[in-house]
């Protein structure tokens, strides 16, 4: 998908409703509102090799996904957080969709599950059940050993 290089609006509903993971992985503080995104649903992950489940996002009918509106990303930043999303697997992918905020009506992408995750999704993810210890090993170990993985494909 060709990304425009004008920033772009990205709803998120899981890991990256935390404004401190998003920074960890950009580098950046975007402005976020709360948005809810009709036709879609979010699940954890039944077979998640984590302590905490993974959040998915998959098309539904008749709901709408409550999460939060990312403001103006930058292209540099949605290249990181494509990244993050593991995009290139296979499992998730980017889809263009359109979120209600403020009473509004914003276009925007969100990372939705792909074909290698959506069969395994199942029951509900709550953010409030993501931990202190998960959201520290995330910032503190995780990202950073993707950010050298970005800078440097060979490590």
């Amino acid at each position: 998908m060709a990304e425009p290089s004008e920033p772009m609006h990205i709803f998120v509903y899981g890991l990256l409703t935390f404004p401190e993971i998003v920074t960890a992985i950009t580098g950046h503080h975007f402005d976020m509102i709360p948005a809810v995104l009709p036709g879609y649903r979010r699940f954890g992950l039944s077979q998640s090799p984590l302590e905490t489940a993974v959040p998915v996002l998959l098309e539904q009918c008749g709901y709408r996904q409550s999460g939060q509106l990312l403001l103006d990303v930058d292209a540099a930043s949605v290249a990181k957080l494509d990244f993050f999303e593991d995009l290139d697997s296979g499992h998730y992918v980017k889809t263009r969709v359109r979120v209600e905020a403020n009473g509004q009506w914003f276009e925007a992408f969100c990372y939705s599950a792909g074909p290698a995750l959506a069969p395994y999704a199942t029951g509900d993810w709550q953010p409030e059940l993501v931990s202190a210890a998960a959201k520290a090993d995330l910032i503190n170990r995780l990202i950073p050993q993707m950010l050298v993985a970005i800078t440097d494909p060979a490590s």
